[in-house]
């Protein structure tokens, strides 16, 4: 698997990949009832349309593959102004075949509104879809690989590492990410998992070789303890500010 670098300017870069920026009020909607976005929509759409599927569909329920009960809605969760430009969140659920619903908010920044948008479907893109598409959607893609790991109970289970989304971390020499997989995978075979699928998200951020924003969620939920463990694994230090975000599907 690879680390996808998209670099842009630090604004607001704690926000970026973490969700759930600060800036509901009392009268917004719940995230239920947000208005979907069809120009995210329509991007999602030509992901699908990019990895060959011909019978790409958009309905009440989202946009996918006909044949296919997994289904992607996209809106946008909030925007405002950060410094010179805006940091904005896009809501992603993702209703499964199983009856669950993954819940993703993935932020971004950009220097005008739609710039910030465009940030966050680049991130959904480079760090989510794949995973979901291998699992749920399409068992032949040949971009993304499964791992085979073991669980506590003895459950043997499959595992698809989404791409490391690194922001910033430029300095030499290069970070290597990947090493870091075998411990997430380590990780993520401690815990007491029920039957069907399941799915992480992690978002590690540093600062002046000290751990900035740390975050794990289980199956939309944030873990103590997975965020912990994540957080002690061996990331490489650097003086300056650069923030990693995967995904990670468990079948």
């Amino acid at each position: 698997m690879r680390i996808a670098r998209w670099f842009i300017v630090v604004v607001g870069i704690t926000a970026v990949g973490c969700g759930r920026i600060a800036h509901q009020t009392a009268a917004s909607p719940p995230p239920s009832e947000l208005p979907r976005s069809s120009a995210a929509e329509t991007a999602i759409a030509d992901l699908f349309k990019a990895h060959g599927e011909k019978g790409v569909v958009t309905g009440p329920d989202g946009v996918g593959i006909e044949g296919n009960a997994t289904r992607i809605r996209a809106a946008i969760y909030g925007s405002k102004p950060q410094g010179s430009g805006f940091v904005v969140e896009t809501e992603f659920r993702i209703h499964l075949p199983s009856g669950d619903e993954i819940v993703e908010y993935v932020a971004g920044v950009g220097d005008t509104e739609k710039k910030a948008i465009d940030d966050t479907l680049v991130n959904f893109a480079l760090t989510t879809f794949h995973p979901i598409y291998k699992c749920f959607v399409n068992p032949a893609d040949k971009h993304q690989p499964l791992h085979a790991i073991i669980l506590r109970d003895g459950q043997k289970r499959e595992v698809a590492m989404g791409d490391i989304l690194l922001r910033g971390g430029a300095s030499k020499p290069p970070m290597d990410l990947n090493s870091l997989r075998p411990g997430i995978q380590t990780e993520i075979a401690k815990l007491p998992l029920a039957g069907g699928p399941h799915w992480v998200k992690i978002v590690y951020g540093q600062s002046k070789s000290t751990p900035m924003t740390v975050s794990v969620t289980l199956d939309n939920s944030e873990h103590e303890g997975l965020t912990k463990a994540i957080k002690a694994l061996d990331w490489p230090r650097r003086d300056e500010v650069y923030i990693a975000k995967e995904f990670i599907v468990i079948k």
